[in-house]
């Protein structure tokens, strides 16, 4: 093809339809190469792309040398009557083409479609009687489909061309209709006598999409139209996946228990033992760009009395952090993040012990419960106001329905995951695990549900359609509780907590090997000295990870590359929490 175009050819060179006199000069210039099938499909493929793009001389020299049609003459007829409005003439090649169907029942639709271009352009063009008769004659007869055919003689009494296609949601002749029919219509004929539309576009976006599928550190935004076509995929870990630790967290005094970014990502809050929760704030730096660091915002205490932070949870809105104590606590306290100032200290009965707590969508209402039976739905203007008796919640979480309510997930003492309405007080076990349920985490989306299971790994579960997408291998189990998190910018990897003083990262929509391979190992993340009871990923910087230990630290991990960039920045007092922070106490690089 290049020879050609360099040689200036008449292959290329020639304007408007060549005539048969021409095409045969240009066949003994061109003469047609021995094509496998596979290549015949190949060369159909690619003259179909170049068509698209605009480059139909070059499509036609294509076919031309290669002695391969991209379609019948029967179909290159149908495409060309359409894209001319040569209605009729459309009729007439769909006539010739109606045994080649996959389905003979597809005729009427293709009919009734083409009849409807038909109508629509002769409405637009204010062709009324012409635009009736199209309607009794050619639409109504075909019995297709009522309720279209209805909507359609409506726009009749359209009085001009913008109310048409602002009724209609039809963008006009000129709007590139015509060509929108024709790939509506190309999936009903087979592949050899009509190719599917952008089949090359399709095959190459599969393509792509298979090798993000195989890359075991893809943790990037960028869509498959994004990413080169030149050489195969492969993300560098140090550039995308959290493996270095960039900070280290130190101003807790005894076991770190939980560890929680807010939905926005601007703050970090941590909790344990020492019954203080921190709040930390997550900068950006300017040098480098893009590598975040956290300093202290503020510290809140609950009272030595309470036990400890057993759980901490962060309002939709990234204004409001509900803490809960230890096991023999009775209330749980709303804090302002950004002032610290106590909203809400919630008490309802000297027996409750409230562990774990979920907000709903509206930042204001949430849901509380422990393992003795109490489960409560409050909020932040009036405090306690519906009760579910009898409920021995471990964990819990909330989803959005397609009715537009909320439903409360939440993890029982016997292993089940149930699904709560309290709008309605209707109530059903959506799945049940293995073994006793730890904690659970639900992604961003709100479509998958990591469960940490006694003895079992995490498991995690597709909520759409209530099966377990993979089982998670790999880190070591205990007495103690763990605690899973679901990040990335495709909610593609789970972090968790190990009794074996690490943190474990799994890319679960990774095929690697065995495509069909449900037991993933993990990367390991080194650094803590005690137990990791808990992770989260940040979801605004998504290769920023927090961990939290019972070495009374938190660890900060990045991506190697930012890590570097970010621990230099910290060197040279650039960064945020650069030169002076450490002094205080609070944070130390490593």
């Amino acid at each position: 093809l290049l020879e050609l175009m360099e040689n200036g050819s008449g292959c290329l060179n020639g304007s408007g339809a060549a005539d048969s006199a021409e095409k045969a000069q240009q066949q003994q210039q061109c003469p047609a190469v021995q094509l496998s099938e596979r290549n015949r499909e190949a060369v159909r493929v690619i003259g179909q792309y170049l068509r698209e793009l605009g480059l139909a001389r070059s499509a036609e020299a294509l076919v031309l040398e290669a002695g391969c049609p991209l379609e019948s003459g029967a179909a290159a007829q149908f495409r060309s009557s359409v894209l001319l409005g040569d209605w009729d003439g459309a009729e007439a090649s769909l006539a010739s083409l109606r045994r080649a169907l996959w389905r003979e029942s597809s005729w009427s639709e293709i009919a009734f479609r083409l009849a409807e271009q038909r109508y629509l352009e002769l409405l637009e063009s204010g062709a009324h009687i012409a635009a009736l008769c199209v309607l009794r004659g050619k639409l109504t007869p075909l019995q297709f489909s009522p309720d279209r055919l209805h909507r359609l003689s409506g726009l009749i009494m359209c009085s001009g061309p913008e109310e048409l296609r602002q009724l209609s949601g039809w963008s006009g002749a000129a709007g590139g209709t015509r060509q929108a029919l024709l790939d509506s219509v190309e999936q009903f004929f087979p592949p050899s006598v009509m190719l599917p539309p952008k089949r090359l576009s399709v095959l190459l976006d599969q393509a792509v999409r298979a090798q993000v599928s195989r890359c075991r550190h893809h943790n990037t935004s960028l869509s498959p139209d994004q990413l080169t076509l030149l050489a195969d995929h492969s993300c560098q870990a140090a550039a995308s996946v959290p493996s270095v630790c960039s900070q280290v967290l130190d101003a807790h005094q005894d076991e770190v228990h939980v560890c929680q970014f807010s939905p926005n990502g601007r703050f970090l809050a941590t909790g344990g033992r020492d019954c203080v929760a921190i709040v930390w704030l997550v900068e950006a730096a300017a040098n480098p760009p893009g590598a975040p660091r956290v300093r202290h915002h503020l510290t809140l205490r609950i009272g030595e009395e309470r036990g400890g932070v057993a759980w901490l949870a962060w309002s939709p809105d990234s204004r409001l952090l509900l803490a809960c104590a230890a096991e023999e606590a009775t209330e749980v306290i709303v804090w302002e993040a950004e002032t610290g100032d106590c909203i809400k200290k919630l008490k309802h009965r000297d027996e409750d012990s409230l562990t774990t707590a979920a907000w709903l969508p509206d930042s204001n209402h949430f849901v509380v419960g422990g393992n003795r039976g109490h489960f409560y739905l409050c909020s932040v203007d009036v405090g306690f106001e519906k009760a579910w008796d009898f409920i021995r919640v471990v964990a819990l979480a909330t989803r959005r329905e397609d009715d537009g309510g909320t439903a409360v997930l939440a993890a029982d003492t016997f292993a089940r995951i149930r699904r709560y309405r309290f709008d309605t007080m209707q109530d059903e076990t959506l799945f049940r695990e293995d073994g006793p349920v730890m904690s659970m985490s639900i992604s961003q989306d709100e479509t998958l549900l990591a469960v940490c299971v006694a003895s079992a790994g995490v498991h995690l579960w597709d909520l759409r359609l209530r099966v377990c997408r993979r089982r998670l291998h790999g880190l070591t189990h205990g007495a103690y509780l763990l605690h899973a998190s679901i990040g990335g910018p495709n909610q593609d990897f789970v972090a968790s907590g190990s009794h074996d003083a690490r943190v474990c990262v799994w890319h679960h929509g990774c095929q690697a090997g065995d495509g069909a391979q449900q037991h993933l190992l993990p990367d390991k993340l080194s650094g803590h000295g005690g137990l990791v009871s808990c992770v989260s990923w940040n979801p605004r910087h998504h290769g920023m990870l927090a961990s939290a230990s019972d070495d009374c630290t938190v660890r900060i991990w990045l991506p190697a590359s930012l890590a570097a960039a970010a621990l230099a920045a910290s060197a040279d007092g650039t960064g945020p929490g650069g030169a002076g922070f450490s002094s205080n106490g609070c944070c130390s690089s490593t």
